[in-house]
């Protein structure tokens, strides 16, 4: 009986620390860039933009106005993300997320893997501010953990793209929590 109880204390012991572990990796603020605008993709009989492009660093001031740090950041890793959306990037208007995937490595080697579920991107309307700044978009992606964290999580962040060509390559920032 001795020896069960004390497998039963070491397993909580062990999926405690785990935990603990995960939830030392997040929340993470990121900055980055989009560096691939997509290609034109049918998903659920509907016209969308797949596989957009992004990359970056950890880092920067979340979702607020002038968020974006330059790299390297705060030196502690590095990400990647791939979204696919239907609708069309503009001011005054929203996009919705329908699925992706994304990567954050840190320098430790620990990191934190996780699909995209869905959410929204929206642009304030031309010359007006949003809480991520002058004609920034307001990014709210939510998540699913597969490795370094658990259950959902969500991304709330800025894209600075608009107007096209004014933003070479398009920054985005934000802060990815659990």
């Amino acid at each position: 009986m001795r020896t069960g109880h004390s497998a039963i204390i070491a397993t909580i012991a062990l999926a405690v620390s785990i935990v603990s572990a995960s939830a030392d990796l997040l929340p993470e603020r990121v900055s980055g860039y989009e560096y691939f605008i997509g290609t034109p993709c049918t998903i659920d009989g509907q016209p969308a933009t797949c596989d957009v492009e992004f990359a970056g660093w950890t880092g920067g001031g979340g979702q607020v106005a002038d968020g974006w740090r330059a790299f390297p950041g705060n030196g502690q890793g590095t990400w990647t993300a791939s979204v696919d959306y239907k609708g069309k990037p503009k001011f005054g208007g929203q996009v919705q997320l329908l699925d992706g995937s994304f990567k954050l490595l840190f320098a430790d080697g620990q990191s934190v893997l996780g699909r995209v579920t869905g959410g929204t991107i929206t642009w304030p309307d031309a010359g007006q501010s949003s809480i991520c700044g002058m004609e920034v978009a307001v990014v709210s992606m939510n998540v699913r953990y597969r490795r370094g964290a658990t259950g959902r999580g969500l991304f709330r962040g800025c894209l600075h793209d608009l107007p096209a060509g004014s933003v070479i390559p398009p920054e985005i920032w934000g802060k990815l929590t659990q």
